[in-house]
């Protein structure tokens, strides 16, 4: 394969050079910078046209060195996001599933610092079995959907104006818009981190597992990585919550400096409300919420407004009180208190055994993860065959109740044949909505533009250059390796960098192909955090959260501020701890 390579480098011409770095060079900055003034276009508009422009100028200008696409592009990689998505779809409709994102997403609105943690332990763990990839496309859109009900900041800072929040209080501090960033943050690297577990955590270990399962086994693997990246998750986390906490807190001491006379103007009454200038008293809120009651949208509307000014005076709420109209009059001015029906353990077992269709769907998502540890077909053929189940079984499962897909009562009357029809072709339409078409754009126009870069062999002239004739052996020659993994890794992609070093790292004995592979996979995956185009992970965080909340959206720029220096940090230890455990088991296995 190496020949091979070799061949294919020497017939490439200067100009073939020239327009391939070219190309790989407009593609790499709108990557980085899209819309940007020079060259508005977006991400997924400036990889369609760079990947077509490398089609077109090595079959009509250098015909010798033709494309071939089907080799060029990674198609598991594009059905393996592509059934995630669907799965996506699936599971996040899912009663269960909707109670468990409600659950965090209250977390991240009541208890903002639980909730930033709980989302990026939940991605850590997760990502080792789903991947990284798709472990963000499951959680940004529910992590974002936690920010849209919460006020614009400038009404937000109109509030906070008028308190002094304590930042290590979870009681007082109040969740922003602004602090969507960190928490996407905080998914993207928790992702990448727990990715590097695995051969099964992300693309780039896929092909590692190719060559290194024979010296290195899945749960051998696991034992060097358990320690690199467990430490720079907590070290990356903490990282990003300290920038975060400091956001806020410089955010708060600017507003302070521009509204500094509100302390002498409350100092007089401190129980009088500056909007209203009434005393903020709970009997006469209760009073006037009981005056009202007669009309039930004006009683919840009183409601709120006045829990909203107890709330920012840190006074207690009062408890809503939910009423429905009655054909009847009473004494009660027809209206009663709506109570929920409790649900005894009882029913809920008859309920799980006489519907076990939403329940199915996670024993299908816990059997896929097992037998993703068995080697009986590949990582991409395994989730789509998962999402083709899943399908067909919530489809057919819930028709044979005569209930709607996701959603319907046992109680209410069975749908009609027609009825279920409509229900299925609509289950559908919005199934194959849910699939991300322009992100699967820019991964197949990355695809072809990085084997048409790969292609010139300056990145194997580069890489050859830097390992030198004894490569790990040493300790500049360790570093060097390194240091071209994670920079290239930024322009050409880890999966690039990956299929790059194979070929050489084959040829190395076992006890240096063990070391070799465990520095490589944990430098390329981790070192995704560096930049927002060192991970896939952080494309897929970026482009869906532009597209879901433009003002969430995750920059170059604000990406590299926050987690550039913490990424080389853990890098760097990583790599001694690696070594550590690696000379720890070389010396066990002489030992023995």
């Amino acid at each position: 394969m190496a020949d091979d390579d070799s061949e294919q480098h020497m017939d490439t011409s200067l100009p073939y050079n020239i327009i391939a770095c070219i190309i790989f060079a407009f593609m790499s900055s709108c990557l980085f910078f899209p819309n940007n003034d020079y060259i508005p276009l977006d991400r997924r508009t400036a990889s369609v046209i760079a990947g077509t422009m490398c089609y077109l100028t090595r079959n009509f200008f250098f015909p010798n060195n033709k494309m071939n696409v089907e080799e060029a592009v990674d198609f598991d990689v594009l059905l393996l996001l592509a059934a995630i998505m669907c799965i996506n779809y699936i599971i996040v409709n899912q009663k269960e599933t909707l109670a468990v994102v409600e659950y965090v997403q209250n977390q991240i609105r009541d208890k903002p610092k639980n909730g930033f943690w709980l989302v990026a332990f939940s991605a850590f763990l997760a990502s080792p079995f789903l991947t990284n990839d798709g472990v963000c496309l499951l959680f940004v859109e529910p992590i974002l959907n936690a920010f849209s009900e919460l006020e614009d900041d400038e009404e937000s800072k109109k509030k906070d104006e008028e308190e002094e929040l304590d930042f290590n209080s979870d009681s007082d501090f109040k969740l922003e818009r602004k602090d969507a960033l960190y928490f996407l943050l905080g998914l993207a690297c928790s992702s990448n981190l727990g990715s590097a577990l695995t051969y099964t955590g992300n693309p780039q270990n896929m092909i590692v597992s190719q060559d290194a399962v024979g010296v290195m086994p899945p749960y051998l693997f696991l034992a060097y990585m358990l320690l690199p990246s467990l430490g720079g998750w907590l070290m990356t986390l903490l990282w990003i919550q300290r920038c975060w906490m400091r956001m806020r807190g410089d955010a708060c001491n600017q507003r302070k400096e521009r509204s500094g006379h509100f302390k002498s103007l409350q100092a007089g009454n401190p129980m009088i409300d500056s909007a209203s200038g009434h005393s903020i008293s709970t009997e006469m809120d209760q009073k006037t919420i009981e005056m009202a009651n007669v009309d039930t949208d004006r009683a919840l509307m009183l409601q709120e407004a006045i829990n909203d000014r107890r709330k920012r005076h840190k006074k207690k709420p009062l408890d809503l009180v939910i009423f429905t109209k009655k054909s009847t009059d009473g004494d009660d001015f027809g209206m009663s208190m709506d109570t929920p029906k409790k649900q005894t353990m009882l029913k809920k077992v008859a309920k799980i055994i006489v519907s076990p269709f939403p329940y199915a769907m996670m024993m299908i998502m816990a059997i896929m993860i097992a037998l993703i540890f068995i080697d009986i077909m590949s990582i991409a053929g395994l989730v789509c065959m998962t999402a083709v189940v899943m399908t067909i079984i919530l489809v057919l499962g819930n028709h044979w109740q005569g209930l709607p897909i996701f959603g319907g009562h046992e109680d209410a009357p069975p749908l009609t044949a027609a009825e279920k029809k409509m229900n299925t072709a609509l289950f559908f339409d919005e199934l194959f909505d849910s699939i991300d078409y322009s992100l699967l754009l820019i991964f197949l126009g990355t695809f072809i533009v990085v084997e048409n870069m790969d292609s010139t062999g300056l990145p194997k002239r580069l890489w050859d250059s830097i390992v030198g004739d004894t490569p790990f052996d040493t300790f500049a020659s360790v570093f060097g390796i390194s240091v071209f993994i994670i920079t290239s890794s930024q322009f050409l992609g880890n999966v690039a960098v990956i299929q790059l070093a194979k070929p050489n790292v084959a040829e190395l004995d076992d006890d240096e192909k063990r070391y070799a592979w465990a520095i490589i996979s944990f430098v390329a995956t981790v070192g995704g955090n560096l930049t927002i185009t060192g991970s896939a992970a952080n494309i897929i965080v970026a482009e869906k959260a532009s597209r879901i909340d433009p003002n969430s959206s995750v920059d170059f720029f604000t990406h590299a501020r926050v987690c550039f220096m913490v990424t080389l940090v853990s890098v760097v230890l990583g790599s001694f701890m690696i070594t550590a455990v690696v000379m720890v088991d070389n010396n066990l296995r002489e030992s023995w």
